[in-house]
Formats: C-alpha cells, structure tokens, sequence
C-alpha cells in the first residue's frame, strides 16, 4: 500500500512540483517549502494551498521536527551564476571567492550572519550549499532520504556538484517532453527508466510556427574586434532553430523568446505559450495582481513539469528499494 509521503522543496518557485506530484498519480503527500519570492509564493498559495511554507532557506533548521521524516528533498538551485548566458562566477561570494565546501560556506555565513551582512556577501548560486546543508542534515534522521537537484548543463562547475552530491550528473534535455529545447542538469539518488522522445514540437504548441528564432549578437568579424567600443563589437543576427523547437524560455524574454510563423513573420511568445512549452496548465500563473512581465518570470524560473514527473513516476520504488537494502544489510 502506497503510504503518505513527507516532501520537501527547497527553492520551490511556483510549485511545479506538485502538478508533477499530482500527474505522477501521487495525491496523498504533505509538502513543506522555502521561497522567499512573494510573486512565486502568491500563485503557489493560489493553486495549492495546503502548502506549508517554512521561509527563507538559509534560516531552515534540519532538525525541525518537521523534516526529521522527509521522504524525498529536491529543488532547482539558483543557477544565474552557473549559466553560460549569466555572469559566469559560479559558486562565488560577491567578493569572487570562490566557495569550494559546505564547511567554507558555513564558516563565511556565520561571520555575515554576525556583521548583519549576510545579504551582501553570497551571489545567489551559492544557496546550493543550503540544499547541501539541509539534505546532509535530514539524511542523518532518515538514510533512506530521496534527492533530487536540478541546475544548468555547465562541466565548469558540475564537478564540483558531482563531489559535494556524491553522484554524477545526467543531463536531460526537455525537449524529449516539450517542444521547448532546455538542457539541464540533474543529481539524483532516484533509479530511472529511460525518457522516450514524445516528439513535441513547436507547431503541436502553435499551430502557426515552424520554428523558435529570435536575434543573438555575434561579434563582428574584423581583425581589431575586441579593440571596438563595446557597444559596437556586436551584430545583432537572427536565428530560426531546426529542430522545430523553441528556444530555452529563461526569466527574462528578451530578444530570443519568438517563433517564425509559416509566413516568415517572426512573433513574440506569449505567457500562455511559455506555459505550454513547460508543460504547466494555461493560466496557472494567471493569479489576480500578477502582470504578465512577472508570471513570465515565473515560469522561466520553474522546472519543465513533465520531465520532474518522469522523477516522481520513481519515487515508490526507489524507497522500497533502499528500505530493502537497509534492512538487508541490518540482518547482515
């Protein structure tokens, strides 16, 4: 008998988890959650609000008697730092220290936490030491405990995740479960089957779109290119995709975030879109006093949903597996 599941979801957004949970057949669980995002916070106590919000991930004690028994922790880590598209400093202070070790972590928090700075001193790819923290600190309750850390597909700092989760990364483009291309990375001690490609592409989401384009700067092909002004190093170039996917939808829709349409005419986007190529129900983030620049943020910042049930679709079986192996090795 499938019992009630303990869950927590550290940076958890706009609850994409929980359409996931719900898809995966999984309906009796209680979900606890940190995000400090009042927008994110407002659609998530709209749509689900048996939510038990605990606040502000640096301030969570994984000895609450609340997490003693979480069955699985998971959550997409901020990862702006991380992306090839962001500002590049990895897991840093805002100094450019580069931050190695929980303990290093610990130890620079706990000085900020003392000076009133800890606002100022980290980047906010550095809160992966807090999901670091809190899995290390429930695991010591529950060895059985199920982990699972999403960020972007970068081998600059995989590795580093790779040593400090103990596990090596697999990375799964989205687009095997959406008509939106979304590589990413995730760490898991959840067995999984293999994702079939579901053939999803742009014109099932959009009938009237071939493909996803929009405009990239690309450095101009002179010899003294990096001698220019800075703000004429660049061409400004339209691409159209081939596969006939959609770019990545991020936070932000910029200057990437359009189709081409059968008539060649390049479009926006819109939020109601964004949230099919995630795979989120139409409207979920249409909440009373959210605008449309905030709920794309939203959906920017959350999971692809199809590709987090997928995850959850194992859950069951991965907890017998490892009470199993425990009690086995119990008796041994």
């Amino acid at each position: 008998m499938k019992r009630r599941l303990i869950i927590f979801s550290c940076y958890d957004g706009i609850s994409c988890c929980q359409i996931a949970l719900h898809r995966a057949g999984i309906h009796d669980y209680v979900i606890y959650t940190s995000e400090i995002d009042p927008v994110a916070r407002k659609i998530t106590m709209k749509r689900w609000p048996n939510t038990i919000e605990l606040g502000d991930i640096r301030f969570i004690d994984p000895n609450d008697w609340r997490l003693k028994n979480v069955d699985i922790i998971f959550g997409g880590s901020p990862c702006q730092s991380m992306s090839a598209a962001g500002p590049k400093g990895g897991i840093t202070t805002t100094d450019g220290r580069r931050i190695d070790t929980l303990y290093q972590y610990e130890m620079i928090k706990a000085e900020a936490i003392v000076e009133g700075k800890l606002d100022q001193v980290f980047n906010s790819s550095a809160l992966y030491w807090e999901f670091v923290r809190l899995y290390r600190g429930i695991k010591k309750y529950n060895p059985n405990v199920l982990f699972l850390l999403e960020n972007v597909a970068n081998k600059k700092w995989e590795n580093l995740i790779n040593m400090s989760m103990g596990i090596k990364a697999k990375t799964i483009n989205s687009s095997l479960v959406s008509a939106q291309n979304r590589e990413r990375n995730y760490w898991t001690n959840i067995p999984l089957t293999p994702i079939d490609d579901r053939k999803i592409y742009l014109n099932h989401v959009i009938p009237d779109a071939i493909a996803g384009s929009g405009t990239r700067g690309v450095h101009k092909k002179v010899a003294n290119w990096r001698s220019l002004p800075s703000g004429q190093r660049y061409d400004l170039v339209t691409t159209v995709r081939k596969d006939r996917k959609a770019n990545c939808i991020t936070t932000r829709r910029g200057n990437t975030a359009f189709y081409r349409n059968k008539k060649g005419k390049d479009i926006k986007i819109t939020v109601e879109q964004a949230e099919a190529l995630q795979n989120l129900p139409i409207g979920y983030t249409d909440v009373e006093g959210v605008s449309m620049t905030k709920r794309w943020f939203a959906i920017g910042n959350g999971w692809t949903v199809n590709i987090l049930t997928h995850f959850f679709e194992n859950i069951y079986s991965a907890l017998e597996m490892k009470e199993e192996h425990n009690t086995f090795s119990k008796k041994m």
